[in-house]
């Protein structure tokens, strides 16, 4: 049997210290967000079970996919230990090839319990809220099964944020463009509502599956386990669902249009959404003794670890499967960078091949339109260290457009970005830093007192060193006026706004992936390089945050 809860038998046998049980009674209301962000300061960043959510039955668990070591793990399929990340790639890669088809069977825990009708309220699910701005309570690990109306064959699990709106109503944003807005649409050209299961807790794997975007995940995720799924019948709609699942809504996405968010993104900024769908449940099941799983939304590392990783892996496929030579080692996508960075660490013959690093560069922003900055790096640096790869761009890359920059504007990105055009478009740049360490380090400010007329606050060195320093800009402060005057020579000097902690290399990096836009937010000068990473005028994007405490 493979199911949610031998997973979490693995992780506490196999990576101890990585699942933590909390008996102390918590709120569904913001206590949760709290605890994950203290957690996502540990080197481990725990799953978290929470046993007592105050006013409700079951226990809690989140941030399963806040480590690569537990995802890891979720590949039961693999048939060679996962050390490395390039490993898990690969391994992922062929087990993506591959199908297991599922079986089915009669019955299974999740039909222990039945409520049909008015016996429904999912009001006494521990529904989270998670800041403050949400428009409610959102379910977030919801997997929407559908089937294909033309091809019912075809069998889909989609991602779509919920917000509860009554004991047998939600309110959801199906992603356009998707396998399930591409089933609804069909079904309302029909005049018929959409039969959906949407399923709260399961094996891991088939969330991995589910994030891969594809068509035939209950095949897909029998190869990462390394076996069949076991698959029961709704009992008021006819699609599929995993028979050892915790907890399942039936019922069916309506014709009617009714408002749904605002709601916390990937990029850390609220976001409504457009398509405005129903979703009246009229049927749950469960296990008797249920864990309601969900996942931590907003730029949580699990969040961007979940729906990164298969995507990732399908283009460190691509990228080396398309070079003559064996070219690149590693490549990262930082938390942190909120799918907008990539660090790629090139093979020294490949590096050593002028302008080699610089195609392999547009061959990963032409695979991943969520990218705008692309920082290539010698095989010496270990691309999972954000302070390596940043101290090594300000070391070896020749800060000059055409030679160690190159700068690509009006090229189509995703549209969450709130730095990026009304039109959907962005300006991209590629960092060449594979080169010999050329730049010394900049001069140390020392107080940032003699700074104060340009609205600079406070001057820190997140390197231990000059070679990467940050400003923190006072409110309204011109911040590319700053850089004129303190960009002078060599090395990386960054801008950031008043509530970024300087010091904070994940928060820096955060900041000015959200906020920057290459095209108008660099200043070169004399071997050195400017960033604003503030806010420009007319910003309207809006940070989620939890109220004082």
């Amino acid at each position: 049997m493979h199911d949610l809860r031998t997973y979490l038998e693995r992780v506490e046998r196999l990576l101890p210290g990585q699942l933590v049980r909390i008996s102390e009674p918590v709120s569904n209301e913001y206590d949760v967000t709290r605890r994950i962000e203290k957690a996502a300061r540990l080197p481990t960043n725990p799953a978290l079970l929470f046993e007592d959510i105050e006013g409700f039955e079951e226990p809690v668990l989140i941030n399963v996919f806040g480590q690569v070591d537990r995802i890891k793990l979720a590949l039961e399929g693999a048939q060679r230990p996962i050390a490395s990340r390039p490993d898990m790639y690969s391994e992922w890669s062929v087990l993506m090839t591959k199908s297991v088809e599922p079986v089915t069977v009669s019955g299974g825990p999740v039909k222990e319990v039945k409520l049909h009708g008015g016996e429904v309220d999912l009001a006494k699910l521990p529904i989270l809220r998670f800041y403050e701005q949400d428009a409610g309570r959102y379910i977030t690990s919801g997997l929407v099964a559908a089937r294909d109306p033309e091809k019912p064959e075809v069998v889909n699990l989609s991602y779509a944020r919920m917000q509860l709106k009554g004991r047998s109503r939600i309110g959801t944003t199906l992603h356009s463009r998707g396998n399930l807005w591409s089933y609804y649409e069909k079904a309302k050209a029909a005049g018929k509502p959409l039969d959906v299961a949407v399923i709260i807790g399961a094996h891991p794997a088939i969330y991995l599956a589910a994030a891969a975007k594809i068509t035939g995940e209950y095949a897909t995720s029998g190869s990462l386990i390394g076996e069949p799924l076991c698959l029961v019948r709704g009992e008021t709609v006819n699609v599929p669902i995993p028979a050892e699942a915790e907890i399942v809504l039936e019922g069916r996405i309506t014709l009617d249009n009714e408002d749904e968010g605002p709601f916390t993104e990937y990029t850390g900024y609220l976001s409504g959404r457009s398509t405005r769908n129903v979703f009246e449940v009229n049927c749950v099941t469960m296990r008797r003794d249920a864990i309601y799983h969900t996942i931590m939304p907003s730029n949580s590392d699990e969040h961007l670890l979940l729906s990164g990783l298969p995507k990732q892996a399908r283009i460190y496929g691509a990228v080396s499967s398309f070079t003559p030579m064996p070219a690149v080692k590693d490549m990262s996508w930082p938390v942190s960078g909120t799918h907008y960075i990539c660090l790629v660490s090139m093979e020294a013959s490949a590096r050593a091949v002028p302008g080699y690093a610089k195609q392999i560069g547009l061959l990963v922003l032409g695979l991943d339109p969520y990218l705008k900055l692309v920082i290539m790096l010698p095989e010496s640096v270990d691309v999972g260290d954000l302070g390596a790869s940043l101290d090594a761009m300000a070391e070896r890359c020749d800060m000059t457009l055409g030679s160690g920059l190159e700068l690509l504007k009006g090229v189509f990105c995703h549209r969450l970005d709130p730095s990026s055009s009304p039109d959907g478009t962005a300006s991209k740049v590629i960092v060449d830093a594979t080169g010999s360490e050329k730049n010394t380090s900049a001069a140390e400010m020392g107080s940032p007192d003699h700074l104060k007329h340009l609205g600079v606050d406070q001057v820190a060195y997140p390197l231990g060193n000059g070679h990467l320093r940050v400003l923190r800009m006072a409110s309204g402060a011109d911040a590319k006026a700053a850089l004129k005057k303190v960009v002078t020579g060599p090395g990386l000097t960054l801008c950031v706004d008043d509530d970024i902690d300087p010091s904070d290399l994940r928060q820096i990096v955060w900041g000015i992936a959200t906020r920057f836009q290459p095209a108008e937010d660099m200043l070169l000068n004399n071997g050195g390089l400017g960033i604003d990473g503030t806010k420009p005028p007319g910003w309207k994007a809006k940070r989620a945050t939890l109220p004082f405490k």
